[in-house]
């Protein structure tokens, strides 16, 4: 892998971090990838600055993530992230988070949405990329993030939530960290405990706002268990999936 174009970020898993179990929670892991992505972006010269000066906005659509183990408190961490080849409109970016001695965490891949900020329509992102070594860099997932699929079974376990304050992100939308948080809040502690060999999805659909209501439905299946979020009107501001293999 050529190591100009992959970021590194060091970390240290922090107390808050952590969940019930002392381990890097759900939400933190996609903490630190939007972290990652946003530094890295900048520094290739297409982050935060550049979609300020030309009117465009990075929107994150769909990630997929597959943990091997979970990091536990205090742990000294490093996550890995480089940009791979745009499909359609989508820019794809993977991710590594390995321990100090390169023992592997999990692997991630991402798919995002470059907006006009004043029209909210896709902009292609393939001009960004076309100087980037992008077909050198490896990959952490072979896949691409998919779509999770619909509803295929009744709503187990229904709870409402509001997004606050809290939960915006510096574009007055409900941060993509909040809709894992949510996710969790349809579970009890002994039902997502797993040590590792998990893999969850998550599809970003329509942003919610302040104030805005969500109703979450959770469905059961044999293999797998989703959580849809769907605004007042009946939209669905998000989808997400969760399977946990058996070692």
């Amino acid at each position: 892998m050529n190591e100009e174009y992959i970021y590194s970020m060091p970390h240290t898993v922090i107390y808050s971090e952590t969940d019930a179990r002392g381990l890097l929670s759900l939400p933190a892991f996609f903490a630190l990838f939007q972290e990652g992505a946003l530094l890295q972006a900048e520094k290739l010269g297409f982050g935060e600055s550049y979609c300020k000066k030309e009117g465009l906005m990075w929107v994150l659509s769909r990630v997929l993530l597959e943990i091997e183990s979970f990091p536990a408190h205090r742990s000294q961490i490093q996550l890995l992230t480089w940009p791979k080849k745009p499909k359609g409109p989508f820019a794809i970016r993977d991710y590594k988070i390995t321990s100090e001695n390169g023992t592997a965490h999990a692997n991630a891949t991402s798919s995002w949405l470059l907006l006009n900020s004043e029209t909210m329509r896709p902009v292609r992102p393939q001009p960004l990329f076309s100087q980037l070594p992008v077909d050198k860099l490896g990959e952490a997932l072979a896949e691409t993030a998919p779509k999770v699929s619909g509803a295929d079974s009744e709503c187990s376990r229904e709870l409402e939530v509001t997004a606050r304050y809290s939960d915006l992100d510096q574009n007055n939308h409900v941060n993509n960290t909040r809709y894992v948080r949510w996710f969790l809040d349809c579970f009890t502690p002994d039902e997502v405990t797993p040590d590792g060999n998990l893999r969850f999805s998550i599809n970003y659909l329509q942003a919610a706002a302040f104030n805005d209501r969500v109703k979450l439905c959770r469905h059961d299946s044999g293999t797998h268990t989703s959580v849809h979020g769907y605004l007042d009107d009946g939209s669905e501001t998000f989808a997400a999936q969760i399977r946990l293999h058996q070692k």
